[in-house]
């Protein structure tokens, strides 16, 4: 099991909470080249691209069973619909409270039968969209849910979604929104909170509740994986937890201030001198889980590498692989994966295992 240690010291003014979970480096799997198993075969949005391709920024994209992707721009809140050769198929979406209008769109995921599912978060609502012979989508439901929805994700035509209620994260819920089922909770939370101050504590249980949600319909798992703590859980469809699996080198401190102040600073270990984040994840492969990690520094100074990407096995929740890569993997299905790249200006690669 791994280490997940929690440090409260005195220092100065205020109280300093490290918090880490992984594995010594030497550990490690050594890194393994990710982008030569995988070739790109479309780029959306690329310099001097039309219009429809210029995004605000990319907040999530669903690859579809029929071939091409739909992309959520959470800055326009907007989806847009390219084919298989990345040419433009459809644009619907808007921000606002009308029939296929978004209030604020966070999370798009494909439900089996290419229907398209979008999370708002403030309005707490699940909105259906089905596809037509005329491959466009049109709106099928708007649904209200019990709690403010995180991400989510579909397998076997079920649908499930990542939020905190009743303590528990992650539920599987009808297409109207009810809840059919809730998985057990992580008792990591529980540990990392223990003795700290409750600003923090809060704040660790809210971060467990949180992130982001894959399915993998190869092995039948849900796959939770928070941003900021360090690890990753495998559920089975009958809700049982069938792997924990820590993610190495995930550090960070949290500075609060000794008046008890409710707002939590971050701040970086010296040893380490930068702190992780999972921006992004996907299966590939019917195989792996794909964990796009961000890398932070202090202010002033440059991270040595873009980003990290991590592989995980399905089975176990072993790391296989581990790269450097400044793409943001968000969305796979079976030997397709969408990676998002936001330098110099956002855009969408569409990869494909194996191809030369």
């Amino acid at each position: 099991m791994s280490r997940f240690a929690i440090s409260l010291v005195q220092a100065g003014f205020g109280l300093v909470l490290l918090s880490t979970c992984g594995v010594p480096e030497s550990d490690l799997p050594s890194p393994g080249p990710f982008l030569g198993d995988w070739t790109e075969v479309t780029r959306i949005g690329e310099y001097e691209t039309p219009a429809e391709e210029v995004f605000g920024r990319i907040q999530a994209a669903a690859l579809i069973e029929r071939g091409g992707v739909v992309i959520l721009d959470g800055q326009g809140a907007r989806a847009i619909g390219f084919d298989d050769l990345g040419s433009h198929a459809f644009t619907f979406g808007g921000r606002g409270p009308g029939p296929e209008e978004f209030v604020d769109p966070t999370a798009l995921f494909r439900v089996s039968d290419d229907t398209l599912a979008f999370l708002n978060r403030s309005a707490r609502t699940l909105q259906l969209f089905a596809r037509e012979a005329t491959n466009r989508f049109r709106e099928v439901g708007r649904y209200d849910l019990p709690f403010w929805p995180s991400a989510g994700c579909s397998m076997r035509g079920r649908i499930f979604i990542l939020g905190g209620h009743d303590d528990l994260a992650v539920h599987e819920v009808d297409r109207a929104g009810g809840i059919l089922n809730s998985f057990p909770a992580s008792d990591y939370a529980d540990t990392a909170a223990e003795g700290a101050p409750e600003s923090i504590a809060w704040d660790l249980r809210a971060q467990a509740q949180s992130g982001l949600l894959v399915c993998a319909e190869a092995s039948g798992h849900v796959l939770h994986v928070p941003q900021y703590l360090g690890w990753a859980r495998a559920y089975t469809l009958a809700g049982d937890l069938a792997w924990h699996s820590s993610l190495p080198d995930f550090v960070k401190r949290l500075v609060v201030p000794a008046a008890g102040g409710g707002a939590v600073k971050y701040n970086f270990d010296p040893d380490y001198n930068f702190s992780h984040g999972v921006v992004g994840a996907a299966v590939v492969g019917d195989t792996r889980l794909a964990l796009s990690i961000s890398v932070s520094v202090p202010r002033g100074e440059e991270p040595e590498v873009a980003g990290l990407l991590a592989l995980l096995d399905l089975g176990t929740g072993a790391q296989t692989r581990r790269d450097e890569f400044a793409g943001v993997v968000i969305s796979g299905l079976r030997e397709r994966v969408a990676v998002a790249y936001s330098e110099p200006f956002p855009s969408l690669a569409i990869l494909r295992l194996g191809e030369s």
